[in-house]
């Protein structure tokens, strides 16, 4: 009797462990947002700001060492990892949220996927994980891309408006906000931590499922 009624409790807890363990807690390996090569631009619950890097000065790692939660998703070009080991450390050290930037791709004229790929292996070797989000340079995908990029679990973004550093455009729920930090680059990271303050951001993954999920690539 007694061993009857420690199953049962038992079994009372593990049920309450799977209904009631609190979302925000939940830990995924990898996931694919659609069922099938998409490319996203635009989540459901409110907005985020996707920050593209492809070039390093001693402001940017000030701002990264600075930058406050819930933090801008990094999308990180793969010879800007390669020349930039501060700014990696940095990265890692705080855990900033990184994706991968891609070069320019067309419909018209596909990109060569070993140039891709290429890519994905340096974010790879400095990571010790494949990257969860990618954009090219361009925000265009050929179909062959999508698929490739499915393949190996990794979604595909593109946004929903693009801020320039001009006066705060008009957000709606679920934009994706993408910005560059480019050599080619005229905002100030005044501006930038303005356009943080002025607006509630939140992350791709609260913006898409609606609550904050703790991410880890398996090997």
């Amino acid at each position: 009797m007694m061993v009857r009624k420690t199953l049962i409790s038992l079994l009372f807890i593990v049920i309450l462990f799977v209904f009631i363990k609190p979302i925000n807690s939940t830990m995924i390996s990898v996931f694919n947002i659609a069922d099938g090569p998409a490319v996203v631009t635009k989540g459901h619950y409110g907005t985020s700001l996707i920050v593209e890097i492809s070039f390093s000065d001693e402001t940017l790692l000030d701002w990264l060492k600075t930058v406050k939660e819930p933090y801008p998703l990094l999308l990180l070009d793969a010879a800007w990892i390669e020349r930039s080991p501060e700014h990696l450390k940095v990265i890692q050290e705080r855990r900033l949220p990184t994706g991968l930037l891609g070069p320019e791709d067309s419909v018209d004229k596909p990109i060569d996927l070993a140039v891709v790929q290429k890519d994905i292996n340096i974010y790879e070797k400095y990571f010790q994980e494949t990257p969860l989000w990618f954009a090219t340079r361009n925000h265009q995908y050929s179909q062959d891309l999508q698929n490739n990029l499915f393949q190996q679990q990794m979604n595909i973004l593109s946004p929903s408006l693009i801020w320039k550093g001009e006066k705060t455009p008009k957000l709606q729920k679920g934009d994706f906000v993408f910005m560059s930090l480019h050599q080619n680059s005229n905002i100030s990271f005044k501006e930038l931590n303005t356009f943080l303050q002025q607006n509630k951001f939140m992350s791709i993954e609260e913006n898409i499922f609606g609550y904050k999920v703790q991410t880890k690539k398996s090997p």
